[in-house]
């Protein structure tokens, strides 16, 4: 329907340290609590829940692909604003950190386990899944997007590391 029309609506994705990104798309898919959600010109506006995934924007007959961690979006008639965390493009992402955030992850849980508070463990095991969901994003991000020499570097880590430990 976009490309029919030539419609195209703004993209802006801001975290608390840059602008993103800014430009014009024909769609843009994007991560929502309950589930993919596409956006095109004209959408109903709309405020959306994100989650740690990728997003995919089309530009012409091109795809941009990078993830976002939770934040929200704001969808009107000519704009999709998406507020998050971070923002990363493919070749932005160590393949290795990936793998720490994880590990980190995995470690932190017998400790919140132990915290005997239920509001602190409960908001602590919140953040933790977090964690677990940003790493997991990443690595799909790379296996799908990457370059060949982190898709490489990525299978290397997979092999060598404890399946538990793996995003």
């Amino acid at each position: 329907m976009a490309e029919r029309s030539g419609k195209k609506t703004n993209l802006v994705v801001v975290t608390p340290y840059k602008n993103f990104f800014e430009g014009r798309v024909d769609s843009v898919s994007l991560p929502s609590l309950d589930g993919e959600i596409g956006i095109m010109a004209s959408h109903t506006p709309v405020v959306i829940a994100l989650k740690p995934g990728i997003v995919n924007a089309r530009i012409d007959k091109e795809y941009k692909h990078f993830t976002i961690s939770e934040g929200y979006a704001e969808i009107g008639h000519n704009i999709v604003l998406i507020v998050c965390n971070s923002a990363e493009w493919p070749e932005e992402i160590k393949v290795g950190r990936i793998f720490r955030s994880h590990k980190d992850a995995y470690e932190n849980v017998k400790e919140i386990m132990a915290i005997k508070d239920a509001s602190v463990r409960e908001d602590a095991k919140r953040e933790n899944d977090l964690d677990f969901a940003r790493a997991k994003a990443r690595k799909h991000l790379i296996e799908l997007y990457g370059s060949e020499r982190q898709r490489a570097r990525l299978e290397e880590l997979l092999s060598s590391t404890p399946r538990e430990l793996c995003p």
